[in-house]
């Protein structure tokens, strides 16, 4: 007799999609869950896809003939299903089912009903529903922010970005994505969520994004960002204050120049002496990143100046930082 206790876990087959074209061998595809009633039969869940083949095992001792064609009585299937017979023993323990529609499936033992009889039930389901994906810019930072309304199986978000100033192909298909940052998904869940990503420190340029929704399948989407992102040149000279600081041994010096030139970035002691030359060349307007290595050197006080000669502008601005050893 099938135990009254329901065992249902909930588990889904995600295909990739790339914008709105399904990345799959099957075209008819359908996401689906398949939930199986306990019985002499495992597994009692399933994940698979519509036009995938369903093999379950025998874990009984006697020889059954399974059916489910919606003829015999006590057993239905849903528009579109295909029939099956099955015999199972001992010695010939699994059968395999090609799934052809979402729906529910009774099956029942054509000589031991309704000892052995049960019901499959093939549901469709949804993958993560993004609601937004959206970016915004302030000066060399991009800030990327998306939520979802429900979330099914969601392992992680992979951050994807693509440099495009230099390319000459705007098509997805042809643009070679680097992932820059890893989120954690939420499992399955009806609850809203908000995500938000800060991409910093970029270079003058144009970039696009994408967000990779992984299953615990590693299944996976793609949700692709619809505009192109604008890093542009900054409006004036500015030099930012060093970070970390204190430091050891590392720093970042971070500057922005407005337009092309001549930049010189040094390092001076607390007696006015230049210990080190990070850059001295020209350079391209744009927000600008140089790293302080103070492996060698004594800790404490040090000022970094930067110096920018360009066509019409000259400028210079010095700030404190410390190195603590």
């Amino acid at each position: 007799m099938i135990n009254a206790k329901k065992k249902y876990v909930r588990c889904i087959f995600m295909i990739g999609l790339l914008i709105q074209c399904m990345v799959c061998s099957r075209s008819d595809s359908k996401i689906i869950r398949i939930e199986v009633e306990e019985s002499k039969f495992t597994p009692e869940y399933v994940h698979a896809n519509v036009g995938d083949t369903v093999k379950w095992f025998y874990n009984g001792n006697g020889f059954q003939t399974i059916t489910c064609d919606g003829a015999f009585p006590g057993t239905s299937l849903p528009p579109g299903g295909e029939s099956w017979d099955a015999s199972v023993s001992a010695s010939c323990t699994s059968f395999s089912y090609v799934l052809h529609a979402a729906g529910s499936y009774y099956y029942v033992s054509k000589f031991h009903a309704p000892t052995m009889a049960g019901r499959i039930v093939a549901e469709s389901m949804l993958p993560v529903e993004l609601n937004d994906f959206v970016a915004t810019t302030i000066k060399n930072e991009v800030i990327l922010d998306w939520s979802t309304s429900g979330e099914v199986n969601n392992d992680r978000f992979e951050i994807q970005r693509i440099e495009l100033t230099n390319n000459k192909t705007d098509d997805p298909d042809d643009l070679s994505f680097v992932t820059i940052a890893i989120m954690n998904g939420h499992g399955t869940s009806n609850l809203s969520f908000d995500y938000r990503y800060q991409d910093k420190n970029l270079r003058t340029g144009v970039y696009l994004y994408r967000l990779k929704q992984v299953d615990f399948n590693s299944n996976y989407i793609y949700h692709l960002l619809r505009d192109e992102v604008t890093v542009g040149v900054p409006a004036k000279f500015n030099v930012s204050q060093n970070f970390p600081n204190p430091f050891n041994p590392e720093t970042k010096i971070n500057f922005e120049i407005p337009q092309d030139g001549i930049v010189k970035v040094s390092v001076y002691d607390v007696r006015g002496i230049e210990v080190s030359v990070l850059l001295n060349q020209f350079t391209e307007a744009g927000y600008k990143s140089m790293e302080f290595n103070g492996t060698g050197f004594s800790g404490g006080t040090y000022f970094y100046r930067v110096d920018f000669r360009g066509k019409d502008l000259e400028k210079s601005e010095t700030k404190k930082m410390i190195m603590i050893k």
